[in-house]
């Protein structure tokens, strides 16, 4: 399924209890999140034959294993993010809700936002 479709497939009300346990700062933050929701759900995806592929993964620093998406997934505009598919590993034990709620931190603090989110980004990284 694309990105573009998980977001449509969620209302933000629904995925923003799960944005803010993968990104605390994110629960003072609602209004930005729910702009870039906004933009991301009308916004026209630029078809890609790449993909944003969940999987087990170890963190560098720590050794420790956990599900998710490598970074390199969400460099990119927005709206080919959007039009990437989302694969999932079998093993990897994530909700749909808490897949759609990373991928919004993640096009976020990764993805190239365009013009009409400067201010709610500059919000969110400060």
């Amino acid at each position: 399924m694309k990105l573009q479709e998980y977001f449509q497939a969620y209302d933000f009300e629904e995925i923003f209890p799960y944005v803010g346990l993968m990104f605390p700062k994110g629960r003072k933050l609602r209004e930005p999140f729910q702009a870039a929701y906004g933009l991301l759900l009308a916004m026209t995806p630029v078809p890609s034959k790449k993909q944003i592929h969940y999987q087990l993964m170890e963190d560098p620093d720590s050794g420790e294993m956990f599900f998710g998406a490598d970074d390199s997934n969400f460099n990119g505009p927005w709206e080919v993010l959007l039009g990437k598919n989302v694969r999932k590993d079998g093993k990897v034990q994530l909700t749909n809700e808490e897949i759609v709620a990373n991928c919004l931190v993640n096009v976020i603090l990764i993805g190239r936002h365009p013009k009409a989110f400067e201010k709610e980004y500059a919000r969110i990284v400060r």
